[in-house]
């Protein structure tokens, strides 16, 4: 019954996802960014292949954690909104199958949109060159999968956390507003971090009253920078294997941690 329950979850949060009105105009706003960075590499005279893998990439990026964000707002927080959720939790079944069902079922989705959107990206890539025969191209071998993971294991950590404010959210804004912050915090920490502490034309201002501040921010927030891998893919450069085992463990430990507290929060909730 339990595992029934589990997929028949994960069922109705695909169903939710594929028939949101707003995640179509997300999709369409995806095309866009396909189409922009097609275009992009027309303004680089050497490496217009790079150019445009590069900016395609970035808008991949972009469109996962915005579509983590809308669907987990479609998964969780109609059910809130609309007081479904007390039926959901009024049958005799565990409600971590509840949350994990549903969290699964979006990632799901998250990964049919990075498969197809990655997929599309390599085929674009192909045609970019707008007659530069000189321009350097890209490797797009099982590195380029490995830069494709880095942005799904991105979106689940962005998920996982969006989850546990849902699991205390009253308002269905605010998961979506939340979650956009921590995206953007667990994105910026890291190279922001790294420009304070190396970079020669920071001002020494900056460093002597953020550095420290954004070094402590660090061992709270992931640094989702660690997630992206594209440079070996862009330019051939040796794969940094403490880099991805890092991204690997940060991604692993903080969504395992994020799903936990949620399972807790959501079996303690009580629902008026």
């Amino acid at each position: 019954m339990q595992n029934a329950s589990l997929q028949q979850h994960i069922r109705i949060a695909w169903k939710l996802g594929t028939r949101s009105h707003a995640i179509r105009g997300l999709l369409v706003f995806g095309i866009l960014l396909l189409a922009v960075a097609f275009l992009s590499g027309a303004f680089s005279l050497r490496q217009p292949l790079v150019v445009t893998l590069d900016i395609g990439i970035s808008g991949i990026r972009l469109l996962t954690a915005l579509l983590t964000l809308f669907w987990m707002q479609e998964a969780f927080m109609r059910d809130i909104e609309r007081r479904t959720i007390t039926v959901a939790f009024g049958l005799p079944v565990a409600r971590h199958n509840y949350v994990l069902g549903r969290f699964i079922g979006v990632m799901l989705l998250i990964s049919a949109v990075v498969l197809c959107w990655g997929l599309a990206l390599a085929l674009a890539d192909q045609f970019a060159s707008w007659g530069y025969s000189s321009s350097s191209r890209p490797y797009l071998d099982w590195r380029y999968g490995l830069v494709m993971l880095g942005i799904l294991l991105d979106a689940w950590t962005i998920g996982a956390f969006v989850l546990v404010v849902t699991s205390v959210a009253e308002t269905p804004l605010l998961p979506f507003m939340v979650g956009a912050g921590f995206a953007l915090a667990g994105r910026s920490i890291g190279p922001v971090l790294d420009y304070l502490a190396f970079s020669a034309s920071a001002d020494p201002a900056l460093k002597a009253n953020f550095l420290r501040l954004i070094d402590a921010l660090r061992w709270l927030l992931p640094d989702l920078s660690q997630l992206d891998w594209r440079a070996s893919v862009l330019y051939d450069t040796p794969l940094d294997i403490s880099r991805i085992a890092t991204g690997l463990c940060l991604a692993a430990g903080y969504t395992v941690c994020f799903l936990t507290i949620a399972v807790i929060v959501y079996r303690k909730r009580e629902l008026n």
